[in-house]
This record gives C-alpha cells, structure tokens and sequence, in this order.
C-alpha cells in the first residue's frame, strides 16, 4: 500500500512538474513574442509614422506648358497665298511666334492645337467658316491631346480673336483637356477688336480654374516685333527660363533696394552690364527725369563696346552713354542710338516709380 501511495505521488509530481514548465514555456514564448512586436512597431515608428516602411518616391517637378491655336498651324498652303494679304498664316504664324518666345522664357513644354480638317489659307474663307462654326457652336476635332497633363501646374494659352471671340477648336481642346487646379495665362494677337469677348469665353469653359487677370495682347501686325513686350511680360509673373536661373549661378541678377522696397533686375551678358555689375556694392543718390524714368549716375563710365540697344518699355534698366547715366524706365520710352539695354526687372518693376532719394544696388543673392 505504502508502495502504491509512492507512486501515485510520483506520478503526480511528474505530472504537476510538467504542466509547470509547459505554462512557463507558454509565458516565455507570449513574452518573447509581445517583446517582438514592441520592438517591431518601435522600428516602424521609428522610420515615420506610416506602417509602409519603404520612403515615398519625391513628386515630380511642375512643369509649364505653353498651348497655343495658330492659324498657320492649321490651314493648307495655297500656291499662290499672298504673304502681305495674309502674314499671319505663313509660318511662324502671330501666335505660333508668341507662344516660341513664351517657351523660351519659361523653358516649358509647346503644344500647338490642331484641327484634324485644316481651314483655308485665304482669310475670307476661313473667316467664313469661323463663323458658322460659332453659329452651330461647333466643337472642331482635334488631332491629339495633352499627354500627361496632369504634370503640368500653370499652363499659357494663346490664341487669334476670332469673330470677337476665339476660335472653337481652343474650346474643343479646353473641354478635351482638364484644366481644373491649374493656373492659366492667357497672350492673345488681334485686330481692332482686341480681346472682345475672348476672356468670358474662356472662363465660362474653365469655372474651376485660376485664370491669370494679367493678360497679354497685342496688334497682329505687331506681333513680329513683340518678342522683348512679352518676355518681360513672362517675367514680370515670376516665370525665367532655366537659362537665365543658371546662368553664372544668379550672378547677373542685382538688387536694387530703397526704404522697405526692392526691386530685382536681371542682366544681360553685353559689355555695359558687365561694367556696371563689377562696380557693385554702390550707394547712390537717384533723381526723377521726365515722366517715365529715375536715374543715377555711376562713378565709373560703362564700356558699351558689345552692348544692345535699348528697346523694350516698363521695367527696363539702360545707360545712356552720352551723360554717363544708368536709367530705371518705369514706362515707355523712345529707343535712341545711344541707349543701351543693360537688363530687365524680373520682380517688383510696379515700385520703379517710387524710388527716391538714397538707393542701393548689390549682388542678388
């Protein structure tokens, strides 16, 4: 009996021992996996607070892009076009020309808007066939879209007035082609109906879009000679080419600051600009001259052996060789074989007109 007894408290010991290190072996294993999920989310929380442990790739840079409805671009060559009668279909057309110069200025992406059925090259036949197009409030097929549009932040939008109004296919691509979050500039060649009623049109196909009120418009027979007018329009919103943002590593733009206001020019790579930028840090006293300028006159004369002319309007910085003077035009002007063009106001050329007393001029940094 004693051995029996014996026995069974063996047995039950072994089984008590066994079901101890069975529970402890549990314990163990739940403590080594919670310590490893604590150490698991202390690395995810580490590496940011996403449970993805791989970093986003960077977005895309915004990019610019220009688009434009030209006439030339879209009419067939007849052999006997008149290209006096007729200037603004013969290649570059008014607006095709604006939109290349928009491009350069702003180092974007051109696209032209074309029609899949070309309009006539004579202008009284087009002109025809505008009209009933926007009598039957047409939609003209176009031959592609944008690709990838959504890269693009600001896009330009240049067309032709139309029948006081713009041609249908520049609806047709706006109703093709979502613009919505975008912000739109829009440069425009004319006659003497000038924008008429361009603008509405395109607000009206553009409701969730930012449309720029800084518009840029001129006379057809104009255009040609528009190239510095609308640069310096480009780069008065704040737009330059990745050119001129490289260029010597913004060693050629200059500060010129007076009171709380400053305005920032950026000059061109002649002889006279050179001359003027090596003089820099300067301090002058600067002096009103006829309506539309303030100058100074720098300590040193400037070499204008390889310089060009002055010829642009507001916003230009030139030196008038025969007095020695550095002139801030802060409208238009008269160009004169003496004027030369040192650069343009790239920022704050609204603030021209109020410079007064002492200003400096140094390096932009």
């Amino acid at each position: 009996m004693k051995k029996a007894v014996s026995i069974f408290l063996t047995m039950v010991m072994v089984f008590s021992l066994t079901a101890c290190g069975t529970a402890e072996s549990q314990e163990i294993s739940d403590s080594s996996s919670t310590e490893e999920s604590v150490v698991e989310f202390e690395q995810v929380a580490s590496d940011g607070d996403s449970l993805d442990t791989e970093s986003p790739e960077s977005e895309e840079e915004s990019k610019v892009l220009v688009a434009y409805f030209s006439w030339a671009d879209n009419a067939i060559l007849a052999d006997d076009v008149d290209a006096v009668a007729s200037p603004s279909v013969i290649p570059p057309g008014n607006v095709q020309q604006l939109a290349e110069w928009v491009q350069e200025e702003t180092g974007g992406d051109l696209f032209s808007i074309q029609v899949t059925e070309p309009y006539p090259s004579d202008w009284d036949e087009c002109l025809a066939r505008a009209n009933e197009e926007r009598g039957n409030d047409s939609r003209p097929e176009l031959k592609e879209a944008v690709e990838n549009l959504e890269q693009y932040d600001t896009v330009f939008l240049g067309y032709p007035n139309w029948w006081y109004g713009v041609p249908m296919a520049l609806l047709s691509f706006l109703e093709q082609n979502d613009l919505s979050g975008k912000q739109v500039y829009l440069f425009c060649s004319h006659g003497t109906g000038g924008l008429a009623n361009s603008v509405e049109l395109i607000t009206e196909a553009l409701p969730d879009t930012e449309i720029s009120d800084q518009i840029f418009d001129c006379y057809e027979e104009d255009a040609a000679s528009s190239k510095e007018e609308i640069q310096s329009w480009v780069r008065e919103l704040g737009f330059q080419s990745g050119e001129s943002e490289t260029a010597g590593e913004g060693s050629w733009q200059i500060a010129v600051q007076f009171g709380e206001n400053t305005v920032i020019y950026e000059l061109n790579d002649g002889t006279a600009a050179a001359s003027l930028y090596d003089q820099l840090p300067l301090t002058v006293e600067v002096e009103d001259y006829s309506t539309n300028e303030k100058i100074f006159y720098p300590a040193q004369g400037l070499d204008t052996s390889d310089s060009p002319l002055a010829q642009s309007g507001a916003g230009t910085l030139a030196y008038y060789e025969p007095w020695g003077d550095v002139v801030f035009f802060y409208d238009d002007y008269n160009e004169n074989p003496s004027l030369f063009e040192l650069g343009q106001a790239v920022s704050g050329a609204d603030l021209i007109s109020e410079m007064a007393g002492t200003i400096t001029l140094e390096a932009a940094e």
